[in-house]
């Protein structure tokens, strides 16, 4: 399969499938009367095209994926990943910026820069990631 397309949200790496863009009303259905996540019901989402659990969202052009398609499980792993190592760079605690804690991590996991993001993980891989900022 082709790495870049799949870290694009272009193929699905469950299913080896296309995905297709989808607004947040169909990954969110039931959030659409609720007040805390109306922000995503317009966010674009790449989604396979055969199992609907599996997605991932967009940056603000609503066009460049934020990474892989993940199911529920990766989602969490990712969730988890991000909560463990974003306050090491945002508040400062570790690493004075955002890039120098990638920086940091794509070396540790010997994974390049550019590919270096928990969007871009695996759960074997945000599990690693996980590892090595638990040991700061």
């Amino acid at each position: 399969m082709d790495f870049e397309k799949i870290i694009a949200g272009k193929i699905c790496t469950y299913c080896k499938c296309k995905t297709k863009i989808v607004l947040g009303e169909i990954i969110y259905p039931h959030k659409i009367h609720e007040i805390p996540r109306p922000k995503y019901l317009d966010k674009c989402f790449y989604q396979c095209i055969h199992n609907i659990d599996h997605y991932v969202g967009t940056y603000a052009d609503n066009k460049t994926s934020l990474g892989r398609l993940a199911d529920a499980e990766l989602r969490k792993w990712k969730n988890k990943g991000h909560n463990i190592f974003d306050p090491l760079w945002k508040e400062k605690i570790v690493f004075k910026s955002q890039s120098e804690a990638y920086a940091w991590l794509s070396q540790k996991m010997s994974v390049t820069l550019k590919h270096t993001h928990f969007g871009m993980f695996t759960i074997e891989q945000c599990q690693q990631a996980i590892y090595f900022c638990e040991q700061l």
